[in-house]
């Protein structure tokens, strides 16, 4: 693993000008009550041999050899088909975005979703933060295997707005995607990433992103990019990451707010329900004018529950954190190792409203290009 980029020398622009940064700040670091991620350096000779990330809470991942046994069971086998293409094009037509809509009004904050969690936030018509861009065709290191676009990415990175940062989640292959970061890097060589501790390294040996514009961040941790007064914070979730057999959890992962003016929006990126985390994080940072909330990936809740959300856990999150407007994600784009429908998380979304009783236009579904404005 390599060494940790520096913050201290953090740019951020709102144009290709760049503009010096302040460092990123723990405000929160003197409150014991919040969770921290557990970390495990073994050391040999004072040398730091590698660093591990673990949960602070039971996170009961299934084995290999029972993830391999999953994958070869009749349930596994028996998984519904995905639908034939013409279907899919009546039941979840594609949209083009038109980012030159204004949103009408300076209060407004807008997330267009771009299929699976890639989504774009916008903050008084011109504050865009794009998170877990993935637009090509595979979720995958190679390709010509891994999992196979169902739905066409409603944009390309060509046609992406003059963006003002990128924020990662984790590194998993469907979250952080080394084709479309090079792109973003290429097009729009001022931009600055935001991604957990270990993964700076990666993001600039990998996608060329220059060392002083990949900023790494930990649970807590917040920057402010003062061209916008735009506010970053990284916020804790229940999941894991890896991108080989040599590397599981070797980087951290996590959520995210962002505050700007008097909004504050939530993404939830990849997680499984704590609800002592959520509610910290609504405490401290809520109400949430919208949040990006994954919905897909869940079936088995025996082989998924600690790593991914069912509706009914993402209907919970979306009042843990307070939030005004929700949109579900994660979903309807690629078929995951699980066992529901492509379709169907929407669906379980709303039966987990009625059971909730919430109504069902305070958490919604868009189609891949659609946004929701608030």
């Amino acid at each position: 693993m390599g060494a940790s980029i520096s913050r201290d020398n953090c740019q951020c622009v709102a144009t290709p000008q760049l503009e010096p940064m302040p460092a990123a700040t723990d405000p929160l670091a003197l409150d014991s009550r919040l969770v921290k991620p557990q970390r495990w350096e073994p050391k040999l000779f004072g040398w730091t041999l590698l660093t591990q990330f673990s949960n602070p809470w039971e996170f009961p991942l299934p084995s290999p050899l029972r993830y391999l046994m999953f994958l070869m069971s009749s349930r596994y086998r028996n998984r519904p088909p995905v639908p034939d293409p013409r279907e899919l094009d009546i039941r979840l037509p594609v949209t083009r975005p038109d980012f030159s809509l204004s949103l009408g009004d300076n209060k407004s904050v807008s997330v267009t979703w771009l299929g699976h969690a890639s989504c774009l936030f916008t903050f008084s018509n011109e504050v865009r933060v794009l998170f877990d861009p993935l637009l090509g065709s595979r979720a995958s290191p190679v390709s010509w295997i891994g999992p196979q676009r169902q739905r066409p990415a409603p944009c390309s990175p060509e046609q992406l707005p003059n963006l003002l940062a990128v924020c990662i989640s984790h590194n998993h292959f469907d979250h952080m995607d080394r084709a479309t970061l090079n792109q973003l890097r290429e097009l729009q060589p001022w931009l600055h990433f935001y991604v957990p501790v270990g993964d700076a390294w990666w993001m600039t040996k990998y996608c060329g992103v220059p060392a002083n514009q990949v900023h790494e961040l930990s649970w807590w941790e917040s920057v402010v990019l003062p061209e916008s007064n735009l506010e970053i914070i990284f916020t804790p979730s229940s999941h894991w990451s890896g991108r080989n057999l040599f590397d599981k959890n070797c980087s951290l992962w996590g959520s995210y707010v962002l505050r700007h003016g008097n909004s504050a929006v939530f993404f939830g990126g990849d997680t499984g329900y704590q609800a002592d985390v959520f509610k910290q994080i609504g405490r401290l940072y809520g109400p949430m004018k919208l949040a990006a909330i994954p919905i897909g990936a869940y079936q088995p809740r025996d082989v998924f529950e600690a790593q991914h959300v069912s509706p009914i856990e993402a209907v919970k999150i979306h009042q843990d954190v307070k939030s005004e407007k929700s949109v579900g994600i994660h979903w309807g784009t690629f078929c995951l190792s699980t066992t529901e429908a492509l379709l169907q998380p929407p669906d379980d979304l709303k039966s987990a409203l009625d059971e909730a009783g919430l109504p069902r236009d305070c958490f919604v579904t868009v189609r891949p290009g659609g946004s929701l404005t608030v």
